[in-house]
C-alpha cells in the first residue's frame, strides 16, 4: 500500500512539475531548434524547401491579387452584369 501512494505521489508532482515547466520548456527548445536551423547551410534541404515555401506564397498572393483585380474590372465594365 506505501509502494502506491509514493507512485501516486511521485506521479502527482512529475505531472504539476510539467504543467508548471512545460511551456517555458517547449519555448526554449523551439528556440534552440530555430538556432540550429539558422546556422545551417543554404543548401540544406530542409532550408531550400522553407525558402521554397514562402516563395510559392508570394507567387500566390500575387496571383490571388491579380485575380481580384480582373474581377473587379469585369464586374465594372458596362454590359457586364
Amino acid at each position: 500500500m506505501k509502494k502506491i501512494i509514493v507512485g501516486a505521489a511521485v506521479f502527482v508532482t512529475a505531472l504539476a512539475a510539467l504543467r508548471r515547466f512545460g511551456p517555458a520548456l517547449g519555448k526554449l527548445g523551439m528556440r534552440k531548434c530555430e538556432e540550429m536551423f539558422d546556422r545551417m547551410p543554404d543548401e540544406f534541404a530542409p532550408k531550400r524547401m522553407m525558402r521554397s515555401i514562402k516563395v510559392i506564397e508570394e507567387q500566390n498572393t500575387r496571383i490571388l491579387r491579380h485575380l481580384d483585380q480582373e474581377r473587379t474590372t469585369l464586374a465594372a465594365a458596362p454590359g457586364r452584369r
